[in-house]
């Protein structure tokens, strides 16, 4: 299976060197303060200061102002851009005048069905990002919630963008864990990557290594 893995909500050090090592394709770190695993931008810096190097890192964020994007772009030199926010179209536009260099993903947020909004914002929006995040969304919320949107209901979205714009990539995120991901694992060439966070936690920011091995040998062999 050729999707890709991300873990998310990095905030240790030492975990992050010994993630680097393994066969990850991207890590996340979380600039958002309402977030358990909320890091400033000078921590983001500390964590990733000695790696080789940060193309396979992205910024989590929720700020919509693209100046301020770009700002933390130039501050942490990490070029992949997670939004967990309702930025308008015309912003992620000003973004790419900025810094055409920058990586874009779009979050939006599914709770069971999908209706017109959300159908209307998947193919808009996958018409100007480089990926789209499927996750659950709670209380207008995305992200930390620890619930899936139904497997079906995530195929279905997956479809939508792909019948708008073949080159979207989608991401699957919400509460994934070894035993969910092995449940749906059937369902999961739909999607190029899984985004995981606290299903490999033994508490926030504090990954398991085990528990990532495992979901690796699962997705990668």
């Amino acid at each position: 299976m050729s999707i890709k893995i991300k873990i998310c909500g990095m905030t240790d050090k030492k975990i992050v060197n010994e993630l680097s090592k393994l066969n990850i394709d991207y890590l996340g770190f979380i600039n958002i303060k309402r977030s358990k695993r909320y890091q400033s931008i000078d921590n983001i810096n500390k964590l990733t200061n000695n790696l080789e190097s940060k193309k396979y890192l992205t910024l989590i964020i929720d700020d919509e102002d693209p100046v301020k994007v770009n700002n933390k772009v130039i501050k942490t030199g990490i070029n992949r851009v997670q939004f967990h926010s309702n930025i308008s179209i015309e912003n992620i536009k000003k973004i790419r005048k900025l810094n055409n260099k920058i990586n874009i993903t779009m979050v939006i947020g599914i709770k069971d069905k999908i209706n017109q909004d959300i159908k209307n914002n998947l193919e808009d929006y996958s018409e100007y990002v480089d990926n789209i995040l499927l996750d659950y969304i709670k209380d207008g919320l995305t992200g930390g919630n620890n619930k899936h949107i139904p497997i079906e209901t995530a195929v279905e979205a997956s479809k939508i963008i792909k019948n708008k714009n073949p080159k979207c990539n989608i991401i699957l995120a919400g509460g994934l864990n070894y035993d969910y991901l092995k449940e749906i694992f059937e369902y999961l060439n739909n999607f190029d990557m899984i985004d995981v966070n606290s299903g490999v936690e033994d508490a926030p920011g504090i990954k398991n290594i085990s528990k990532i091995k495992n979901i690796i040998k699962l997705i990668k062999n």
